[in-house]
């Protein structure tokens, strides 16, 4: 369906029903079939809507309006003119980028945020060098071929899949292809982003070439500290395409959660039930989803991470390899505004290298803060109490 909203006509796909709705937007280079294996898998339970940026796709390209507000402003008509209650906005890349822009503004009916491999909120640096060459990435198919081969992704995709790309890549308007390296990629909405008060997820290919963990540990998740964070092994940037079953799970399963609101922990209490479910049943991503993404994390061993996520990661990643049992017992809960302090004894089972079961337990002080989404996480955890 063709939507007329902010000066220009925009291409509309639509599946599915459901009162909660998933708005997807596409990258640099896309239109709103790159969300198709994801769509698909997710239709039978959410109303779907994926729409096709001004100038890519089937939409109508004008010769002016290409910045983040413009694409926002046309996502904002779109999503009025169906009139959606509740919806969860997606966004990849470019699409992230603008996701980011509309959620900040806290409009009414949106009750997440999905960001997969998305551009963070300030301005990509590169040379003009680097810029021509991004300029001139989708002119030629062999150009597009290289990007997808070189660029784009770690994952080999399927022959339909790949001349899909190719084809979107080709078909977008000149003005919509010179606007993102030129215009867009430069602004800055890092203020801005600090105003998203919805649960936000954030899904990042594990051998991203475009928009780096590192990049978005920098730029991205201190605007958004309460966003929970996803890795997929051995992807790319083109999650929708290289990874489609993985990440409609993914969106799927955080989705479920907005709907029977267990999306985030609602006392401090909560946290340690979390907590223990999440270890003693060994998964990684749930445990590191009571964090803070700016967590700092004592060990029992006396190491520390301290705000980089992926050593968080990494650390519990060692510690699930032992299969442990873990048991906390809140003593006392100390809540002044959005802080809490959590005192809680606990007590742990582990298997040792040599195979030997161990135990250990403690007192630990916890640190925990309400974030803008109304969710308590740890933002300091010392199982080792203080000395």
């Amino acid at each position: 369906m063709e939507i007329e909203t902010n000066g220009t006509r925009i291409h509309v796909v639509q599946k599915g029903e459901g009162q909660l709705a998933l708005v997807f937007l596409h990258y640099y280079g896309g239109s709103s079939r790159t969300w198709d294996r994801v769509a698909d898998a997710l239709s039978a339970r959410y109303r779907i809507v994926a729409t096709d940026h001004r100038g890519w796709g089937a939409s109508a390209a004008p010769s002016h309006g290409y910045g983040i507000a413009d694409l926002a402003a046309d996502a904002e008509g779109v999503i009025g003119a169906l009139g959606l209650q509740r919806y969860i906005l997606v966004g990849h890349s470019m699409g992230g980028k603008v996701a980011q822009l509309v959620a900040s503004r806290r409009p009414a009916g949106l009750e997440g945020l999905v960001l997969v491999a998305p551009s963070p909120p300030s301005p990509m640096l590169l040379s003009e060098e680097q810029r021509a060459t991004l300029t001139g990435a989708y002119q030629s198919r062999e150009s597009v071929e290289f990007v997808i081969d070189h660029v784009l992704t770690a994952k080999k995709l399927d022959a339909s899949c790949r001349e899909q790309i190719i084809e979107d890549s080709l078909k977008a308007a000149p003005q919509a292809k010179a606007a993102w390296p030129n215009i867009a990629m430069r602004e800055d909405f890092s203020a801005e982003v600090d105003s998203i008060d919805v649960p936000t997820l954030v899904l990042t290919g594990e051998l991203d070439q475009v928009d780096r963990f590192s990049t978005l540990q920098a730029e991205l998740l201190p605007h958004i500290p309460h966003a929970t964070i996803r890795f997929l092994a051995g992807a790319g940037h083109l999650l929708p395409l290289e990874a489609p079953t993985e990440v409609a799970m993914i969106i799927g399963k955080f989705a479920y959660a907005i709907e029977d609101h267990s999306v985030v922990c609602s006392t401090p209490e909560q946290v340690a039930v979390a907590f223990d479910a999440a270890l003693n049943a060994g998964d990684l991503d749930a445990l590191l989803g009571v964090f803070s993404n700016q967590a700092t994390m004592r060990l029992t061993n006396g190491d520390v991470t301290q705000e980089h996520f992926t050593d968080l990661r990494n650390a519990f990643a060692r510690l699930l390899t032992s299969k442990p049992r873990i048991t906390n017992t809140v003593r006392r809960v100390l809540r002044t505004g959005d802080t809490a302090l959590v005192l809680l004894d606990w007590t742990l089972e582990a298997i040792s290298a040599n195979g030997d079961t161990q135990f250990q337990s403690g007192t630990a002080t916890q640190v925990m803060q309400k974030g803008r989404d109304g969710g308590w996480r740890l933002v300091i955890s010392n199982p080792l109490g203080l000395n």
